[in-house]
């Protein structure tokens, strides 16, 4: 049960350090001005959903989709979160929520989770709920294959909508595992939030509606004051259904007006307000530090009202903003990977932020050195100022608005294939803030239309109307050691002063024009082919000793996804070495490949979905990747080039040292990695390869070692396996694999992996650390030993450790109130030993 919007938002507005879009790159633009719809008109609708009100205003969505099949996402969904708490509730709306699951009007006490887990759902991953300041949310996945497990589950869901029953025992035992919960989410996060969360929302009631709310009153509510939450606000005008899964849509219409017809409205309703932001003219800053604090960062937000989207006016305004995004996130990219860099990490959302019902935020954040927050705030504001001031170039918006165009091109040709979680989502946005639900090939047909109609004049005027210094909030995190050097607010603010008014030098952008693969390579021929009827494979032997086992599926419409290895990994480096053999893969790809550098190899994969990862585990080396049909080429020429051609740049390292540096800063301070490193360190025996990295383990990354290193990993494929899965067109694959695969070298040399004596400590250990500030503990407890692996004994594992699980969760959080969650996990390891960990 968690906390649902607020703490992955808050995070995102106070942190805003996104990874906008992986491995999306583009198509040419096409269409013109003169195409440019009517923008006056709606957004079409997906008409694949339903969506349907009963007569008392219960809302209900409905989307067939058959990925997972066999499956349903049911969830109900209430108006209704934190913000709407009175004086005397504060905690409560999350309290109602934990009650949902400890006895309903046809469930008592635990009967719920024991029917559920009983037919084969989990409790956390198929049954949950979240509350949030304006919401809340009840999650159920259900088997479709049958109607009585289906009708079950709407009577639930009918139970959690006005069945609840407040047992005063029930309540009682709750209010511990409440508390636990609050406790186990303390720490340096929570105490920074807590102080930004005032400034952010200062004068409106989210500023004091925390969902979490106060622990004295969570311990101390009678259970007349949860019930009055729950009568006020649990009623069927503020609630709605969304299902999506396999199965037919008017069984499923059919069961919502059976269950939620009957509801009746309260006849006096409170109304359900929107609390107000209130504006402010100035602005705002907030400077936190914590002594368990491990980085620093800094997040420039920019509130204002929620933007409409109802019109194609509205829709074409939200690509102009996710342009804008694209843009000045490669500019933020190239100041971050240059050595030394100001700030390690920055970044922008594609679309503001939605934290709370009557606000949105925009908010650009950075991770700086110790100490360097003002240099870091400077760096950023000279790029927004370099914009202000000169705009984007046109070969940049054209590079955005084709990286666009390919992933919304990718979102359609996935579309049947498309999780229900996703379309899950945007009912629910439907629902709660009136974002448009559009069907992807119209989606893809709109940006097509729309993108070219965007011109670099009008991006150059963006700046101005996202970003100004009206209800501007700066916030700065950082550890409590570095607050001398934290610049106070008069300074902070004569940063944006000095931005605005310094030199300023305009933007170059460097196009790259040489072909990725200057001559193709020579080439080998496939020796010796077999299938597998069994199994659905094929395999090809090729001339330099290969081998490529290829098996078609129908899972990934426009995918092809493939890996490669070979025995041996950094298994075969000294211990010395270990370091520099685990950085240098990742310092391949901080380098680029061939005669590109990082930044000019991302502009020339625009208008490819392609990507390669080499790698060097501890047992075996390899290359994998994927891309989609029309990128298969592109794939082909990646692995080729990473295979035979990588580079390691003296900047790049450089620059990677520096950014690995920050991230170690202080990490120290945190209890959490305290306990994680002394696990680590015991279960390994304190092998040197498994100590945790530092700025000693960190200094240890030789650069003339990395290149050797991975030289001599990727230097003989001759015993290599490749395997390609997806969707695959043999005769099209056939001579990219000997052109591209059968020109790798083979040398004949014959090695396998060692074993380097990373053993488990034997008899009890017991390990006890002292550390934190706040007054809870964890416990871990590990057990292993040897074993011989068998199908059987991995599911017979696996079902100890769930039912493990069930006992640990029954008696520590339902009978004792004394955790909020115990997990049970294990590994198998088959080499270079059989043996287990159940953690």
């Amino acid at each position: 049960m968690r906390e649902r919007r607020f703490g992955m938002r808050i995070k995102s507005l106070l942190f805003a350090i996104v990874a906008l879009i992986g491995l999306c790159c583009a198509i040419p633009l096409g269409g013109s001005a003169g195409e440019e719809k009517d923008l006056d008109r709606p957004i079409p609708m997906d008409p694949s959903i339903k969506i349907g009100k009963l007569e008392n205003g219960f809302a209900y969505y409905i989307k067939v989709n058959d990925d997972p099949e066999n499956r349903a996402e049911i969830q109900l969904v209430v108006n209704a979160g934190s913000v709407l708490e009175d004086d005397d509730q504060r905690g409560l709306a999350h309290f109602v929520e934990h009650m949902a699951f400890n006895g309903t009007t046809h469930f008592e006490k635990n009967e719920l989770i024991d029917y559920l887990q009983s037919i084969g759902m989990s409790f956390g991953a198929d049954v949950n709920a979240s509350t949030s300041f304006d919401e809340t949310v009840y999650k159920l996945t259900v088997p479709t294959d049958s109607l009585h497990l289906l009708e079950q589950a709407f009577l639930v869901l009918e139970d959690w909508a006005h069945g609840i029953t407040f047992d005063p025992a029930e309540v009682e035992r709750e209010r511990g595992v409440i508390v636990e919960e609050w406790r186990t989410r303390l720490g340096a996060g929570k105490r920074l939030a807590y102080t930004h969360y005032p400034v952010l929302f200062a004068g409106s009631r989210y500023a004091e509606r925390m969902p979490i709310g106060k622990m004295e009153i969570v311990e101390n509510a009678p259970p007349e004051t949860l019930r009055r939450f729950y009568e006020d606000w649990y009623r069927p005008d503020l609630m709605a259904v969304v299902a999506v899964g396999d199965f037919d849509p008017d069984r499923i219409e059919r069961l919502i007006i059976d269950h939620f017809a009957p509801l009746e409205n309260p006849g006096d309703p409170r109304p359900r307000e929107i609390f107000p932001v209130p504006d402010h003219a100035e602005p705002r800053f907030s400077i936190a530090t914590d002594p368990e604090a491990t980085g620093t960062n800094v997040s420039v937000i920019y509130k204002r009202d929620p933007s409409p989207m109802s019109t194609l006016e509205d829709y074409r305004r939200n690509i102009v903003e996710w342009l804008f995004a694209l843009m000045i996130r490669d500019r933020f990219i190239e100041v971050a990977r240059r050595p030394d860099p100001p700030f390690i990490g920055a970044g922008m959302p594609p679309r503001p932020h939605r934290a709370v019902r009557s606000k949105e935020s925009i908010a650009i954040g950075i991770s700086v050195a110790e100490g360097g927050v003002r240099r870091g705030l400077d760096a950023l504001l000279t790029e927004l100022e370099r914009v202000r001031r000169y705009g984007f170039t046109p070969q940049e918006l054209e590079l955005a608005g084709t990286t666009l165009l390919r992933f919304v091109e990718r979102m359609e040709a996935k579309k049947d294939k498309t999780n229900s979680n996703r379309f899950m989502k945007e009912c629910i946005d439907h629902y709660l803030e009136n974002d448009p639900i559009v069907e992807y090939s119209v989606q893809r047909e709109l940006f097509e239309s729309l993108i070219p109609t965007v011109t670099a004049e009008e991006m150059n005027g963006v700046l101005e109307e996202l970003l100004t210094e009206r209800n501007r909030v700066l916030l700065v995190s950082a550890p409590e050691e570095t607050a001398p050097s934290i610049p106070d607010q008069a300074e902070l603010a004569a940063v944006f002063e000095e931005a605005a008014s310094g030199d300023v030098a305009p933007y170059e952008y460097e196009k790259v024009t040489e072909p990725l693969l200057a001559e193709k390579p020579a080439g080998g021929k496939i020796v010796e082919e077999s299938a597998d009827g069994e199994l659905g494979t094929v395999e090809w032997k090729l001339a330099n000793g290969i081998r490529v086992i290829l098996m078609p599926t129908e899972f990934g419409q426009d995918e092809i996804d493939f890996i490669g290895w070979s025995p041996g990994g950094s298994s075969l480096v000294p211990d010395e070495d270990y370091r520099s053999a685990e950085a240098a893969c990742q310092l391949a790809k901080e380098s680029g490949v061939g005669p590109f550098d990082k930044t000019e190899l991302r502009k020339k994969l625009i208008g490819s979905v392609a990507g390669v990862d080499p790698f060097i585990g501890s047992l075996y080396e390899g290359i994998r990747g994927g891309s989609s049909i029309k990128d298969a080429e592109t794939m082909f020429q990646l692995l080729y080039l990473y295979a035979t051609s990588a580079v390691f740049r003296e900047e790049a390292y450089e620059s990677y040292i520096d950014r690995q540096r920050i991230w170690l800063e202080n990490e120290e301070a945190s209890p959490e990695r305290a306990l994680g490193d002394t696990l680590e360190v015991t279960m390994a025996q304190y092998h040197p390869r498994r100590r945790p990295m530092t700025e000693s383990t960190l200094a240890e990354i030789d650069l003339e070692r990395v290149r050797d290193i991975y030289r001599d990993r990727f230097s003989d494929f001759g015993d290599y396996t490749f395997i390609f899965i997806g969707n695959l067109d043999l005769g099209a694959l056939r001579p990219l694999v000997e052109t591209y695969i059968g020109s790798l070298p083979a040398t004949g040399r014959e090695e396998s992996w060692r074993d380097v004596g990373i053993d488990y400590p034997r008899g009890v250990v017991r390990k006890t650390i002292h550390k934190g500030l706040e007054p809870k503990g964890i416990v871990r407890l590990v057990f292993t030993g040897g074993f011989e692996w068998s199908p059987e004994t991995e599911q017979a594992l696996q079902a100890m450790t769930a039912v493990l699980r069930d006992r640990l969760r029954k008696t520590l959080r339902e009978e004792l109130s004394g955790t909020y969650g115990a997990h049970v996990g294990f590994d198998l390891d088959r080499l270079p030993r059989e043996r287990y960990r159940i953690d």
